[in-house]
């Protein structure tokens, strides 16, 4: 997961990952501090190397308020953009 977008009040947590058009998937996990993602997709090594930027949408239980998000892949916080106002929900 290289970025994601969202606003504190709101319950919906937009994701850019890396995985070359393989229909990545993404699991939540949510406490009072952190929304940890875990993003899977069926990208295999040397295929689709083109364009490797996908989208995935999260709807989580709660506004993500000053919680941070985590990859549950790396461990690593990972910066939460403002969501574009005039983006078509998804």
């Amino acid at each position: 997961m290289f970025a994601a977008y969202g606003d504190p009040e709101s319950t919906r947590l937009e994701l850019n990952v890396a995985s070359c058009n393989e229909t990545p998937t993404a699991k939540v996990v949510e406490s009072d501090t952190e929304v940890r993602v875990q993003v899977t997709s069926g990208r295999w090594l040397g295929r689709n190397g083109d364009d490797c930027a996908d989208g995935v949408v999260v709807t989580l239980n709660a506004p993500l308020g000053t919680r941070t998000v985590v990859d549950q892949s790396t461990g690593e916080t990972v910066e939460v953009s403002p969501a574009d106002p005039l983006a078509p929900p998804k």
